[in-house]
């Protein structure tokens, strides 16, 4: 019988280290994943912002463009 109690808390220690492993594993890629989304849309701000300047910059020296109903250019 003292084995099966030995077996037990064994099976037991092994399944929290196992769920505990896994959860540490999940919360670490998430934490990844949040880093690399919050550096590509810092990445995408600069770009749009760099873009909106240009424009700004167009339409200042050349004015304002009509646009061509039928392209849109």
């Amino acid at each position: 019988m003292r084995i099966f109690h030995w077996i037990g808390r064994v099976a037991d220690r092994v399944l929290v280290a196992g769920v505990t492993g896994s959860v540490a594993l999940l919360s670490r890629g998430l934490d990844a994943l949040i880093g690399l989304v919050g550096r590509s849309s810092e990445r995408l701000d600069a770009k749009l912002g760099g873009l909106a300047r240009a424009s700004d910059e167009r339409r200042r020296r050349e004015g304002r463009r009509p646009l061509n109903p039928i392209t849109l250019d």
